[in-house]
């Protein structure tokens, strides 16, 4: 199917748990980045010209190889564009403005705007395309994982191009969502013996509205309006800021304070008293589920019937009223409930104390003592950790925690003997396909890489899984999905816990601003408006 629009008419319109700490940003940089410019100032008017964004986690690198960690995402978003974009859950133009797949699924004809300009000014081309997505394919990291049927590009003229698959790969123009295209001289010039990966590590280079013109490790973000970007400008920032503060209560006292105009990690007990004053709290539902993951294999969770177990003595109801206070609803399996391909039907367990007494009795289960991480500064995460505890203490299991950074958890779980019993994580989709879930939390392909966290082998979901990414037919794709869904329900793999709203406190004044279901966790700066 092929996807034309008309250029704009004059001005026109125009995302977190991935964390780790990179050396690269570890100290704080003066940033050239393709283009001068400030950060808020202390005058009035340059105040009120300045988006101040709270966020409690600072990226890893601005390189956008690593977009698939949303800290990465974040600033990737204002500095970059790419060849599609999803509006709410619609998959809609950017850079390309038509895009149609061959019959079979193995090649991708696009058609460019021709009036995108980088931030240094030169024009971005086809061949930038092509650049972007070989640098992607040669270092096979980050967004790679999304992209992996990525064969070759075909570059026409400035405007024309076609991406060659090695298969046909359903999912692949949602997860172009997640490539940023790429000043290709830019960063040639700068590639040393990395492919660019130190240099992009603190410089953009980038076609997006803003640009990005300052980092302050673990303080602040700084970005400038690019005036040559190819949507134009109304009411938008002329700077924006990331300003990291990790605490929920920092964040509200800089918001009250006029120091912050959006926080993104209010406590859930906050909400109400701010909306009372005058803020903005904007609920959006989502597509992420907070899931624990179980240790598959050398744990006292290798036993199906102790999986079972706990997950039939989790207080769900209690989850959404009192740690959620109503902001979200009871996850039916692993997929969420928005999503393209989900199963209803999915056996989904309920809280049942008794039942989970007894299937641990006639396993002849007793004395279990588990260890189960959970992320600092998360107020979902601490709370549920806390009544997971206590439940499974009702059922006489032992369970220990640890609340530890997201880089650790990663590191824990990159071998099987430092893999905890459990491990709590949220599960944020890089684009809103049923494949982004499936495969990159559940096939055997991602053990010991943070990502299928508790190490789940079942080569009949990876079988599954790949045949849903090879279907052209979505009937054919769903049926393939909804088999994996019940088979992980059946393997008592995950508790999958919630799948809440995303709460964002915003200033009075500010409009425009709207969730983001493709890039969770983050602020669409541009479609913000200050004035």
């Amino acid at each position: 199917m092929s996807h034309p629009i008309p250029p704009p008419a004059g001005r026109s319109r125009r995302v977190r748990p991935s964390r780790l700490v990179a050396a690269a940003v570890a100290a704080t940089l003066a940033l050239t980045a393709c283009g001068g410019g400030s950060a808020a100032g202390g005058g009035t008017d340059a105040r009120k010209q300045t988006l101040i964004i709270a966020e409690n986690e600072p990226p890893a690198t601005f390189d956008p190889v690593q977009a698939d960690n949303s800290t990465v995402d974040e600033v990737a978003v204002p500095a970059y564009d790419t060849l599609l974009r999803y509006e709410g859950s619609e998959l809609s133009p950017s850079v390309a403005t038509e895009w149609k797949f061959n019959d079979d699924g193995t090649a991708l004809d696009l058609t460019l705007r021709d009036d995108v300009t980088f931030h240094d000014g030169s024009k971005l081309t086809a061949a930038d395309v092509k650049y972007t997505l070989d640098r992607i394919a040669r270092l096979g990291i980050g967004v790679a994982s999304l992209v992996k049927a990525y064969d070759s590009t075909e570059v026409t003229d400035d405007t024309h191009a076609t991406i060659k698959l090695k298969q046909p790969y359903a999912p692949f123009a949602s997860a172009l969502t997640r490539v940023y295209l790429l000043n290709s001289k830019l960063v040639t010039a700068n590639a040393g013996g990395d492919d660019g990966q130190k240099w992009l590590a603190s410089n953009d280079a980038g076609s997006g509205p803003y640009k990005l013109t300052g980092y302050t490790a673990n303080q602040e973000a700084r970005f400038t309006r690019h005036d040559g970007y190819w949507g134009g400008f109304t009411n938008q920032a002329k700077d924006v800021v990331f300003r990291y503060l990790p605490q929920a209560a920092t964040q509200k006292t800089a918001l009250a304070s006029g120091d912050i105009d959006i926080a993104m990690d209010i406590a859930p007990t906050d909400w109400a008293g701010m909306e009372s004053s005058g803020f903005t709290v904007d609920k959006a539902d989502t597509n992420v589920q907070l899931y624990v993951f179980a240790k598959m294999k050398d744990s006292p969770l290798s036993n199906p019937k102790l999986r079972e177990a706990i997950s039939h003595a989790y207080d769900y109801d209690q989850h959404i009223s009192a740690i959620l206070k109503g902001a979200g609803k009871k996850a039916v399996g692993v997929l969420p409930s928005g999503m393209t391909c989900f199963d209803s039907s999915t056996p989904q367990p309920a809280r049942d104390v008794a039942k989970a007494k007894q299937i641990l009795a006639d396993a002849g289960l007793s004395g279990v003592k588990l260890t189960m991480t959970y992320l600092k500064a998360t107020a979902e995460m601490e709370q549920a950790a806390t009544l997971l505890q206590s439940n499974l203490a009702e059922i006489g299991v032992t369970l220990n925690l640890e609340a530890i950074t997201y880089p650790q958890y990663v590191d824990r779980m990159k071998t099987n003997e430092t893999t905890p019993d459990l491990g709590m994580i949220y599960g944020f989709p890089a684009y809103p396909d049923p494949d982004a879930v499936l495969y990159v939390q559940f096939h055997s392909t991602f053990i010991n890489n943070g990502q299928n966290s508790g190490g789940y082998d079942n080569p009949e979901v990876d079988k599954l899984v790949e045949q849903g990414q090879r279907a052209t037919d979505d009937s054919e794709r769903c049926a393939a999905y909804g088999k994996a869904q019940q088979l992980i329900a059946a393997d008592h793999y995950a508790i999958n816990m919630s799948n809440a709203q995303y709460v964002t406190v915003l200033r009075k004044g500010l409009t425009g601003y709207t969730y983001q279901p493709a890039h969770h966790q983050t602020v669409d700066v541009y479609k913000v408006q200050v004035g």
